[in-house]
């Protein structure tokens, strides 16, 4: 594939910004430094005006030890990320970043014994031509040893797939420091067999996020995530609360649904 082999040629000369080791003196460091801040706009401008598989934003990936720095990147990793088309990705700047997202954590051997991301279909298939266009929706390997890209590909396939579904592998401890920057629980960055689980959704501008359950009504789930997508002023022009409903004791109804 013609956007994997750009990736692998282009990966060691690609710079992350705020992660680059440069020799020399003190002056020499800061200037390469602006060099890759400059070089990584650059690429983020170009990515902002074409499509998500049209080209990979390149960066320098590092091991995060599992640690989440709350202070840079929405409290994401500095990890690269690849979907089922090969293409290469920063995955904050490139997936995450200024966009709405729905994504969750699965395995195509797992699928046999826990469909969740068939149940993510059912979903995308009720948010409808939102998908690809006001929200990304991405499915995150836990086992990227065996979910190469080329099974991705055909999972997607299988899956039905539009465009803007995405399904993303990388490296064991990339893959492992995403899954734990979301569930803050170490056993779930692993695949294996399990019987509950969660669909992250969130937006990107404002670093805020949210899940619902697996196995939820579809059109439960795609209503949740219109709670952190932008809304029009209301014609009254008062500003109303987004989200749930704040918790009543008072109030005997135990859901989220407007009442």
């Amino acid at each position: 594939m013609t956007n994997r082999r750009q990736f692998l040629t282009g990966l060691p000369v690609a710079a992350a910004v705020g992660f680059t080791s440069t020799a020399g003196s003190s002056a020499e460091r800061a200037a390469a430094e602006r060099t890759a801040a400059q070089k990584a706009a650059e690429l983020r401008a170009v990515a902002a005006t074409r499509g998500p598989n049209d080209a990979a934003v390149l960066c320098t990936p590092v091991d995060s030890g599992g640690l989440i720095d709350i202070a840079q990147r929405d409290a994401f990793p500095n990890v690269m990320m690849v979907n089922q088309d090969g293409l290469g990705m920063s995955f904050y700047e490139g997936f995450i970043e200024n966009k709405i997202v729905m994504m969750h954590f699965m395995s195509i051997r797992d699928e046999a014994h826990f469909p969740i991301t068939r149940f993510v279909g059912d979903v995308v298939a009720e948010l409808g031509s939102k998908v690809g266009r006001e929200v990304q929706v991405y499915s995150i390997t836990r086992d990227p040893t065996h979910d190469t890209p080329e099974r991705l590909a055909e999972f997607a396939k299988d899956m039905g797939a539009r465009d803007g579904w995405q399904f993303l592998t990388g490296s064991k401890g990339h893959c492992s420091d995403l899954a734990f920057r979301m569930y803050r629980m170490g056993h779930s960055t692993q695949p294996g067999k399990r019987n509950v689980d969660v669909v992250f959704y969130g937006n990107g501008s404002v670093g805020l996020w949210g899940a619902f359950p697996y196995g939820i009504q579809p059109d439960d789930a795609a209503s949740r995530i219109s709670w952190v997508m932008p809304q029009p002023m209301p014609a009254d022009g008062k500003m109303r609360r987004a989200g749930p409903r704040v918790f009543n004791r008072n109030d005997t109804q135990n859901h989220n649904r407007e009442v």
